[in-house]
């Protein structure tokens, strides 16, 4: 059954706005029409008449995680949501069963993370993921050439893409060419989208980089870190959502810690489907990022405000006044332990509760 829409206060709580700033201890949270109505001091802020008070002292409440990498039909969306991940982007799937679950998301109080999408992953003609076990038929969009490819991407656009995915995996098959790849990324321009890839490969990297591929849809696979030089290109230009804890392997770990070391932009996902990541926040993924030479607030940054503004929600992840009320509580100060991200006692969505009724 979906959530009711509810009002309630968070009352003496510890907050973390979303923004990397410090953990505001003794606050209260205001929760209105689906909306963060006031955020301060619980001696200068009252949850107002008709608002159910929660006694939130040893909790700390943060913004609903923004997970920029899933493929949400593998899991129970409800689980999803109940795991404190507020928002998905899914990076790949069947249209006509990406539309049922974009409508059950959309619904009012829907217990699902709101939900943002790619929809077909564009490759060539058995390239990766046409052969992949993981994927549906419909997962993949073959295209032979430039004008397919324009073709292709117009028809994503169509259908509601937020993002063109496409797959540069020289592992298992043939990738998109240079021409292909350069058409991808000034079709999704003329319509406003960014293009995130999959890439394997050293040879896959460059040519992501010289078509002016806006993201990697993972830290590449590779055998071996990418040359210095390389990475320091990809931390100038490129946007990652690193995606460690599916294959942690030396060499991606390597490659993602020389990246952050560039100052490049790390925005939080998990692959969600694949091997590794639980339906919820993955702990274990922002370790890695943390490992990588993160510190955990920035780790939840890019998590929570990075990742939103990242997908173009200005209003989500972040605990301020006016921003929808997407907030997760905790036990503990995820900041000391992350661990403290996995004790959740409160989840809710614009507003709607989807834990602590």
């Amino acid at each position: 059954m979906p959530a009711p829409a509810t009002s309630f206060a968070l009352v003496g709580t510890t907050v973390l706005d979303g923004l990397g700033g410090p953990p505001l201890a003794g606050h209260t949270v205001v929760v209105r029409d689906g909306r963060v109505h006031a955020v301060g001091p619980s001696d200068e802020v009252a949850p107002g008449e008709g608002i159910r008070a929660v006694r939130a002292e040893d909790l700390t409440v943060l913004p609903g995680v923004v997970d920029a990498h899933v493929h949400l039909d593998f899991h129970d969306p409800a689980q999803v949501l109940r795991g404190g991940v507020t928002t998905v982007r899914d990076l790949g799937w069947p249209a006509a069963r990406l539309q049922v679950l974009e409508r059950a998301a959309a619904a009012p109080g829907a217990l699902s993370p709101r939900l943002l999408r790619a929809g077909q992953i564009v490759t060539v003609p058995g390239g990766y993921p046409t052969r992949a076990a993981w994927a549906p038929p419909g997962t993949a969009r073959p295209v032979a050439g430039p004008e397919e490819a324009a073709v292709a991407v117009a028809d994503l656009a169509g259908a509601g893409a937020t993002v063109i995915k496409v797959a540069l995996d020289d592992r298992v098959g043939p990738t998109l060419d240079e021409a292909t790849l350069a058409a991808v990324v000034a079709a999704a321009r003329g319509r406003g989208l960014a293009v995130t890839a999959h890439v394997a490969g050293e040879r896959e990297v460059e040519k992501v980089l010289a078509a002016g591929v806006a993201e990697l849809a993972h830290w590449p696979f590779t055998s071996r870190p990418l040359p210095d030089s390389l990475v320091e290109r990809l931390a100038r230009t490129v946007s990652v959502v690193p995606t460690l804890h599916i294959e942690p392997t030396w060499a991606r770990r390597q490659g993602l810690a020389g990246f952050v070391a560039a100052g490049g932009r790390i925005v939080y996902g998990t692959d969600l489907g694949n091997q590794g990541p639980p339906p919820g926040i993955d702990v274990a993924e922002l370790r890695l990022m943390v490992v990588a030479g993160m510190p955990p607030g920035q780790a939840l940054l890019a998590a929570t405000a990075g990742a939103a503004g990242h997908l173009g929600l200005a209003d989500a992840g972040v605990l301020v006044p006016g921003a929808r009320a997407d907030l997760v509580a905790v036990r503990g100060d995820p900041l000391r332990d992350l661990r403290a991200l996995t004790r959740i006692r409160l989840v809710s969505r614009d507003g709607h509760l989807a834990i602590g009724r």
